[in-house]
């Protein structure tokens, strides 16, 4: 089992909890997904998980991975 944690943008409501699971149920190697809607914070547990596929997919939803470092704080 592989791990990954994203903060990502955008995750006001419990409609876009449901529209972030209901995309990863998708994948059949993703066995969980917890979301914290309050700071942004998605766990997701599975096998062989492709972190790039899973924020490109989440991107195109609306949910961007949240920015880090100095110049993404300058620039937001």
């Amino acid at each position: 089992m592989n791990k990954i944690e994203l903060k990502l943008e955008n995750i006001k409501c419990e409609g876009c909890v449901k529209s972030i699971k209901t995309k990863l149920k998708e994948h059949l190697n993703i066995s969980n997904v917890e979301i914290e809607k309050g700071n942004g914070l998605v766990t997701i547990i599975g096998d062989q998980l492709d972190k790039k596929n899973i924020l490109s997919e989440l991107t195109a939803l609306g949910y961007p991975e949240v920015k880090k470092g100095l110049f993404s704080k300058i620039f937001k």
